[in-house]
């Protein structure tokens, strides 16, 4: 009787692990693509990929991450868009539910650059927690929010520093908050807000 339940308890396991998903893990803090490696996921999630675009002035910093993560709902079907003075950050994740789906090179769909009618007082500066107001910025596509950071975080490869933004972001910024992303990194948030 004990190794009947022994088993049963062998074949259920292998049945859970069978739900699980296979999916391509990797990260580059530096680029859009990266070699992958299959490992397999914990149960209730998906294969992800998430790119990253930071840009300020002319340097631009590309990441990407594939692996599992549960799906989040906080995170818009779409794209992150954040615009203000001379910083412009761009996030995109895509999930799926199938093995290795996340395999292929992704690529983030067009922006709509369309002016929705918002503008909202735009400023940036690194080293200070207070950035004066350079004026105003026009809101494009799904930025129907205008936004304030204040604190330290880091973008990729770079070491954490002070900084304050103003500019237009995604609708729900606030909602998610920074914490969905992954190569651009925070650490001290004094002000995260939205209007």
């Amino acid at each position: 009787m004990r190794a009947f339940f022994s088993s049963i308890y062998i074949f259920s396991a292998l049945i859970v692990t069978g739900l699980c998903l296979t999916c391509d893990h990797c990260v580059n803090l530096h680029g859009h693509s990266c070699e992958t490696m299959s490992s397999p996921c914990k149960e209730e999630e998906m294969c992800v990929t998430t790119l990253e675009n930071s840009t300020v002035g002319n340097d631009m910093q590309l990441s990407v991450f594939k692996g599992c993560q549960k799906y989040d709902p906080r995170i818009p079907q779409g794209i992150i868009l954040y615009r203000g003075g001379p910083v412009f950050f761009i996030g995109y994740t895509e999930y799926c539910k199938e093995d290795n789906c996340n395999s292929g090179t992704v690529t983030v769909p067009a922006i709509n650059m369309t002016e929705n009618g918002l503008e909202c007082p735009a400023c940036y500066i690194k080293g200070s927690y207070e950035c004066t107001e350079v004026g105003t910025i026009k809101c494009i596509g799904n930025q129907e929010q205008c936004l304030e950071y204040s604190g330290e975080s880091r973008r990729p490869g770079a070491p954490f520093e002070k900084y304050e933004y103003k500019g237009c972001a995604t609708t729900g910024a606030c909602d998610f908050g920074p914490s969905v992303l992954k190569g651009f990194t925070y650490r001290k948030n004094l002000k995260f807000t939205c209007m």
